[in-house]
């Protein structure tokens, strides 16, 4: 859910105009980049009969890269705090929709995240693309909207939103 993630930081981003948009675009994707090292590292391993991320996708896991990313901006503020916290949190709900594994509510946990929707996901539409395609597209969608509602408030450019809403889906048609 790239493009999902990116829609979702910029969302954010748009309510609070005080939060670096970089940070909160790191943040989106924390989970992701923290998983990379560790699949490097061999403690999440990948692969087609291999697959584990619950050190970095656990809900337990994201809500503490949460508070532990967010904390380097405490000092400009809860709001900011917060939305920097909101913006790593959003990669768990996002990816929960749908994920190649159901997420864990901790690394290693049995119970996990409700369902499995990947299988769903991955089979074709009578419109083309996936199921996944286009969930991501709905979800791109409205988290966009809500930046552009929000950046019409604000002093950013219309061109730049428009140019920046246009990257996201491209992002989301390209991947």
């Amino acid at each position: 859910m790239f493009a999902a993630h990116f829609a979702a930081g910029l969302a954010i981003g748009g309510r609070e105009s005080k939060a670096p948009i970089s940070a909160l675009l790191a943040g989106v994707f924390l989970p992701d980049l923290i998983w990379i090292a560790l699949a490097f590292a061999g403690v999440e391993p990948s692969g087609p009969s291999v697959f584990f991320d619950g050190w970095s996708h656990s809900f337990l896991s994201v809500a503490t890269e949460a508070t532990v990313f967010a904390s380097f901006f405490a000092l400009k503020g809860l709001r900011v705090w917060l939305s920097i916290w909101f913006a790593v949190l959003s990669h768990f709900a996002l990816d929960a929709i749908i994920h190649p594994r159901p997420l864990e509510l901790y690394p290693h946990a049995r119970v996990r995240i409700p369902w499995n929707l990947w299988r769903w996901g991955a089979k074709p539409t009578p419109f083309g693309p996936s199921h996944y395609w286009w969930v991501q597209f709905f979800v791109v969608t409205i988290l966009l909207g809500v930046y552009v509602l929000r950046t019409r408030r604000s002093s950013l450019p219309t061109n730049l939103a428009a140019a920046t809403v246009l990257l996201v889906f491209g992002l989301h048609w390209l991947l």
